[in-house]
């Protein structure tokens, strides 16, 4: 390359020494109208060239420099980047190993290195968010937000503190802005939904619930759990608007429920809610009748004994329970059921004998309470002690608990949704499993 320019220079002075050889004449550079130059034109071309070149050198002297510096800032942000990454991947390493001191040391030198990583700001606000200390992990979302104002990770996590600080109106505008990003994004649509279920605003919750099995991906079982969810939110909005009198709109979320399952035991219910706001209690009675006959469900059983025994038809009540043990006469609970009912009617002989044959290796403390509490009446004092003995750490006598098919919680008043595991349809009584001591 030296060669080949000096070549070229070469060609370039001798040109120029040859074109001043037959060109002497002069040209006069006008400065003012009274002042000026005479020069050769050789030297007018010789100068031309120079201050050309020399304005060509300075323009590749200014862009090499410009290039010069650019590439060492890229260089020092890469280095700078390269050292940012290795204390936040150490970080995350450390977070995985539960060391959340050091954890939070080397964000703290992340940001150190470069104040504007938003990962590492949202990882700190998640550490302080863990911990219950939600105006430290507001401070780090807040400061995340300010470098990146459409971080939807950011605004998510600012969404799950403004929640737990029941905020839920600052949380809801931040979820509108989430999805006014991001339509379909599911992490604001379940923020939402809990935000209104806490609030009971059951009509906004099926609203939401919607929406989510709307943009949910496909994936084995997520659809009908979702739909699932759903018949429980509209039991929800049905019994809110039955406990407001909104009798209609109750019934008719009722039934659509029941469309979709018919052995939604709730929505049988509070079918028969409404009836008895509306119409009579024999309206109910009858409903509940047919829901049995349907779902053979001893919730529904349960129901039936209390309306028959307050309306004082005990023997249309024993007319169901002899219907009932027919259709299943292995049943314990049944059979618990019947002897319980006989012992309310003062019917002790026919109360003991369908206390009879109960499987005498399980121990169920409502059959000795029941058993005690005949003997009791009958005046065998001992009879009843024995029985009260067996049990004497229990409280109740005649309440058998409800369990939870789902996650086996047991509770002393029935729900058309468990408080523990939040699923709906779920309690039922069972002797042979979760009761048993």
């Amino acid at each position: 390359m030296f060669k080949f320019m000096s070549f070229i220079t070469i060609v370039f002075l001798f040109t120029i020494f040859y074109l001043a050889l037959y060109n002497m004449n002069t040209v006069k550079v006008m400065i003012t109208n009274d002042f000026y130059y005479e020069l050769p034109q050789i030297a007018l071309i010789m100068i031309s060239i120079t201050a050309g070149s020399a304005f060509m050198f300075l323009v590749f002297v200014v862009r090499d420099t410009r290039n010069y510096i650019k590439t060492k800032k890229i260089q020092k942000k890469r280095k700078r980047d390269e050292i940012v990454e290795q204390y936040y991947s150490k970080a995350i390493n450390n977070l995985i190993g539960n060391r959340v001191n050091d954890a939070i040391e080397d964000f703290e030198l992340a940001l150190k290195e470069n104040n504007g990583h938003v990962a590492s700001l949202i990882k700190l606000g998640d550490i302080y968010y863990e911990e219950k200390d939600d105006v430290t992990a507001l401070e780090y979302y807040q400061k995340a937000l300010k470098l990146d104002e459409q971080n939807i990770e950011a605004l998510c996590k600012l969404a799950g503190v403004k929640m737990r600080e029941k905020k839920y109106g600052e949380a809801e505008e931040i979820c509108e802005k989430i999805l006014g990003i991001e339509q379909d994004n599911l992490t604001a649509l379940y923020i939402k939904r809990k935000m209104y279920e806490k609030q009971s605003e059951w009509d906004n919750v099926l609203a939401t619930q919607k929406l989510i099995i709307n943009v949910i991906p496909n994936g084995p079982n997520v659809h009908e759990q979702e739909a699932e969810r759903l018949l429980g939110y509209k039991y929800e909005h049905g019994r809110q608007c039955l406990e407001n009198n909104i009798l209609d709109m109750a019934k008719k979320e009722f039934r659509e429920i029941l469309k979709e399952r018919d052995d939604f035991i709730p929505a049988h219910l509070g079918i028969a809610e409404v009836l008895l706001k509306e119409e009579s209690a024999e309206a109910a009675v009858s409903y509940l009748e047919k829901a049995r006959e349907l779902t053979k469900s001893t919730i529904i059983l349960a129901r039936l004994e209390d309306l028959l025994i307050t309306t004082g038809e005990p023997s249309r009540l024993l007319k169901i329970y002899r219907t009932a043990q027919s259709e299943d006469a292995a049943s314990d609970t049944l059979r618990l059921f019947q002897g319980k009912l006989y012992y309310r009617l003062e019917m002790l002989d026919e109360a003991m004998d369908s206390l009879k044959g109960f499987d005498s290796g399980v121990f169920y403390p409502e059959l000795h309470m029941l058993r005690g509490g005949i003997y009791l009446k009958r005046g065998e004092c001992e009879k009843a002690a024995e029985e009260f003995l067996k049990i004497i750490d229990l409280q109740k006598a005649l309440w058998i608990p409800y369990i939870c098919t789902n996650c086996k919680a047991q509770s002393d008043e029935w729900s058309g949704r468990c408080p523990q595991c939040h699923k709906w349809n779920t309690f039922t009584f069972d002797l042979q499993g979760i009761c048993k001591i």
